[in-house]
């Protein structure tokens, strides 16, 4: 990657902790010519051209390229969280650079943003210990989700074969169980429920992409389950109030043979 002697540029940060090395680097070309590569070694693929297309460069840490889209492009962001594509990247910046390079993308094309965001990541530790020791008051619930993000996020892109519809439906079936607890944990409280629940929407939408289904499905999943267990629990609540039928007597069947001791039959004298 070639160093710039000139004035560092925006792309190299505004603070010192954009890039523990102190070189201003020319991201864009750097960027230019990993869009140049990827498809040398990787078959052409229209969502990840369009995704390499809007992602914009931010800064260069000592380890990282953090790399970032718009929000009403982040979606987009799925293309490049497959295992082999990233791949493919990380292998390109290492050749350039004779180091490892990771490579992250975010939401938000700012320093400030990625500065917002690695702040978030530092609290979100303690944050998912609180979820654990239901202490949500003492933390920020969009701590807990972003982590929970974050968490699933890798979970899914991890996933060997996650194309294949099977492999995707076994992470969604895997996944909803999770986000209705979250959901439950989070909205305890009738005068929480409405800031809460529009940021467990915004959570159900990017762990949606993710899985590359759309989030109406993904809500409609976490629905059923949670409509399944009440169902379940009222069936089971029921059948502990009822009686033990063997202790409850019942008239014999006509026909059937009884134990029961039968009246002896009168016999009218007169009759005879």
């Amino acid at each position: 990657m070639p160093e710039e002697n000139t004035s560092p540029s925006p792309s190299c940060g505004d603070t010192e902790a954009a890039t523990q090395s102190h070189l201003c680097v020319d991201l864009d070309w750097v960027w230019q010519e990993v869009r140049k590569r990827v498809f040398i070694k990787l078959p052409f693929s229209l969502g990840v051209a369009d995704a390499m297309e809007a992602i914009k460069p931010i800064t260069l840490t000592e380890d990282t390229l953090v790399c970032g889209l718009e929000a009403q492009d982040y979606p987009l962001a799925a293309h490049l969280h497959a295992v082999q594509v990233r791949n493919t990247i990380e292998n390109i910046l290492h050749q350039a650079a004779k180091r490892h390079i990771s490579f992250e993308v975010i939401e938000g094309t700012t320093i400030k943003e990625w500065e917002i965001i690695q702040e978030r990541q530092q609290q979100a530790h303690s944050a998912v210990t609180a979820v654990a020791e239901k202490k949500l008051a003492e933390h920020h619930y969009d701590d807990v989700l972003n982590q929970i993000v974050s968490d699933m996020r890798r979970r899914i892109t991890g996933t060997q074969d996650r194309t294949l519809p099977q492999v995707r439906a076994h992470l969604l079936l895997d996944i909803v169980p999770e986000l209705a607890d979250l959901e439950n944990m989070l909205c305890s409280r009738e005068s929480d429920s409405h800031d809460r629940r529009r940021a467990i929407a915004r959570t159900i939408d990017r762990i949606a992409s993710f899985l590359e289904v759309p989030p109406f499905t993904l809500a409609l999943e976490i629905e059923r389950h949670r409509l399944y267990g009440y169902k379940l629990r009222e069936n089971l609540l029921s059948k502990s109030k009822v009686e033990d039928p063997a202790a409850t007597p019942h008239p014999p069947i006509p026909g059937q043979f009884s134990t029961e001791p039968q009246p002896t039959p009168t016999v009218d004298s007169s009759s005879q």
